[in-house]
């Protein structure tokens, strides 16, 4: 090697080292020049080559992405149990390596110029990696910190600008495409998780898992967010809001804009006069040049029951609990497409009286989504059924127009399009497998459709392997359409999305019940349920599959399952900016004053008693309930038993003398407060 190229090369090391958190040699940590030398080194770093070519870019990620490294097809997969990506090759489905990251992976990324983008969820990182041969590991180029658990990447057309979404954080984060340099935040509602950026670049959509709602971000000059409301609605209803809409967009030809807003704003009012149904699971979007201006957002729509009844169940017994849908938004209008949200006639059926014409197992946790340009064909991939449904993506309502469906491994996390083969690729995360089919013509789904067999390969077992116990009750939480959990077709998940709350009231035989977060906090937390009358998880569960009328399960399975609920990951933290703050609203926490501490006390901030505060709703059957554990209650909500108060301040000022005192702290007081209770 010749001076100048060894000189080029130790200022690259340098650099990376740098970047990736260290410094380089001679330098000194307080000097002035410091920040500035770090930046410049990052962007030295993070700029390095790669010799990976994407495949069939969509400008977004997903578990896996393909690209071409020396003329081998590969996939890089988001192994969350290996804590690392793994390269596969697509035509022998060899596993060629495996690249740790020292934390979980969320979604991968394959920018144009060949560099590898991952999102690692528990480190709360974005992290760039360089490909040089298939057969070796990737190379750690350059991280940067983002907000609590970076999920999924998307990035504009020209890979200028690259976001990420932060389920537990709440944010979405913009970042220099070549530098990774931070470049704005945006604060976003409860669990954000997929994100799609527009054709034009100047709007990011953002789905989320709880909630029925999508965010749209601008990401222009004001890098403000707006929610669009996702809530299922009545056929009748639907059909009047088109048509108010059609009229609202004749009287106002000429000034367009101005029409898509006023629609939007009756979409909020007409939400806000009717509950309609609310959705959950929203974890997947999709969407593609080859049919412009949608947006696909598979979802499930939810029927909680009446709050004020007391059914025998979890929900209303004479109507389907949870059904599938697609909600397809139009880019352009920054709305929903109002059939899209209409709830069929299954809505309607009750749950024992379905169509027995369609005895096909639902998609009630879907989990990933792509379109295949060629067909116009939208895929989805659900848990718990552990298949991908093909839709007509042309279709102003996806769900009536079903094609075809493959069976794949366990835990479908993500699927993507091989444009080249013209065949889908699934990485299923339980059982640790890459599927690929071929994706066939445009027909729909009838009886002379014969479904192509899809190809499965595990990959190379665990340096650490999982707990059987732990393995098994992960399968069995997701475990939709399975009656000995619930006679509806429900799973563990379809009210504790990523382990954690839908944020859903559910009407049952106490009265209103908020679900709660299991994750992080059920090994530590009992006695169980609002009444505190469990005191272990397995006779907990055990009354939860017979409201659910399930038909319960064996022992050993029970065992798994309460294994994978006590060592469910918790979210990570996130670092705290205002530690001034927190120590004053820790103060104010523990003072005589507030009386917060007096039942929200020990490591899990619960004293396991039962109370009356005032709470007891016209449908409770009792009058007490078990004090909750505070443990990670800034990432929950709404909030009281039956969740009455949307937010954690507005709880503080509202709940006054019926749990603590508050009513007279500060605005500056309460700010301090609620941010000590999100650190918890």
């Amino acid at each position: 090697m010749t001076r100048s190229r060894i000189g080029v090369a130790v200022i690259i090391a340098a650099g990376a080292a740098a970047a990736c958190g260290g410094s380089a040699p001679g330098t000194h940590a307080n000097a002035p020049s410091d920040a500035a030398a770090r930046a410049a080194a990052r962007a030295a770093a993070c700029g390095l080559p790669s010799s990976a070519t994407p495949i069939g870019r969509t400008a977004a990620g997903a578990t896996l992405a393909l690209a071409r490294v020396e003329g081998r097809r590969v996939a890089f997969v988001a192994d969350e149990d290996a804590k690392a990506i793994l390269t596969v090759d697509l035509e022998t489905r060899e596993q060629l390596a495996e690249t740790p990251l020292g934390g979980m992976p969320g979604h991968v990324y394959v920018a144009a110029d060949g560099r590898v983008l991952a999102t690692v969820r528990d480190k709360n990182e974005l992290v760039v990696l360089s490909a040089s041969k298939p057969t070796l590991p990737l190379t750690k180029s350059c991280g940067v910190p983002t907000a609590a658990e970076p999920i999924a990447i998307a990035a504009t057309a020209d890979d200028g600008t690259v976001v990420v979404t932060s389920g537990w954080g709440r944010k979405l984060s913009a970042f220099d495409g070549k530098t990774l340099a931070a470049k704005f935040e945006v604060d976003l509602p409860r669990e954000p998780r997929s994100v799609v950026v527009s054709d034009d670049g100047e709007s990011a959509f953002v789905s989320h898992a709880v909630g029925s709602v999508m965010s749209v971000v601008d990401l222009g000059g004001k890098h403000e967010a707006k929610q669009l409301s996702l809530v299922g609605r009545d056929p009748s209803e639907a059909r009047e809001f088109e048509r108010r809409a059609r009229m609202m967009r004749k009287s106002m030809a000429g000034d367009p804009a101005g029409a898509e807003k006023l629609i939007a704003s009756l979409q909020t009012e007409t939400a806000r006069e009717r509950q309609g149904r609310p959705s959950c699971q929203g974890f997947a979007l999709a969407k593609s040049t080859a049919v412009p201006g949608r947006i696909f957002a598979p979802q499930v729509m939810v029927d909680p029951g009446d709050p004020d009844a007391r059914p025998d169940g979890y929900g209303d017994e004479n109507q389907q609990t949870e059904t599938p849908a697609v909600a397809v938004v139009d880019e352009g209008a920054k709305a929903p497409l109002a059939s899209s949200l209409a709830l069929g006639r299954e809505m309607f059926v009750t749950k024992r009286g379905r169509d027995q014409r369609d005895p096909r197992p639902e998609c009630l946790l879907p989990r990933a989504a792509a379109v295949d340009a060629k067909t116009k064909t939208l895929l989805v991939t659900c848990y718990g059924i552990d298949a991908v449904i093909a839709y007509d993506a042309l279709s102003a309502n996806p769900l009536t127009s079903e094609k075809r469906r493959w069976t794949v491994g366990s835990g479908p996390s993500g699927v993507v399009v091989d444009a080249e083969k013209h065949r889908g690729v699934v990485w299923s995360q339980f059982d640790r497998t890459l599927a690929t089919f071929p994706i066939g013509g445009s027909e729909l789904v009838d009886d002379k459709v014969v479904v192509p067999v899809v190809q499965r390969t595990a990959m190379a077992p665990l340096r650490e392997k999982l707990p059987a116990e732990y393995a098994l009750g992960r399968i069995l939480f997701h475990a939709a359409g399975d009656a000995r959990i619930a006679s509806d077709g429900r799973a563990c998940a379809s009210c504790h999305p990523d382990g954690r709350d839908d944020a859903i009231t559910w009407a049952t035989p106490e009265g209103p019940r908020r679900s709660i977060m299991l994750a992080g906090r059920a090994s530590h937390s009992p006695p169980y349920s609002w009444n505190g009358n469990e005191g272990t998880l397995h006779n907990h569960l055990g009354n939860t599959f017979d409201r659910l009328s399930g038909r319960g399960l064996r022992s050993i399975e029970l065992d798994a399952l309460v294994s994978y609920l006590t060592n469910m990951p918790a979210p990570p933290a996130a670092p705290q900016s205002d530690k001034a703050k927190v120590e004053r609203g820790k103060q104010i926490f523990t003072s005589a004053e507030a009386q917060c501490s007096s039942c929200h006390a020990g490591p899990a901030y619960t004293d396991g008693q039962n109370h009356d505060v005032g709470s007891k709703h016209k449908a409770d059957r009792e009058k007490s309930f078990n004090t909750p554990s505070l443990h990670l209650v800034g990432g929950t909500g709404p909030y009281f038993h039956d969740g009455r108060y949307t937010t954690l301040k507005e709880l503080l000022k509202k709940s006054d003398g019926k749990m603590g005192r508050t009513a007279h702290l500060s605005e500056a007081d309460v700010d301090a407060l609620e941010t000590f209770l999100r650190t918890l």
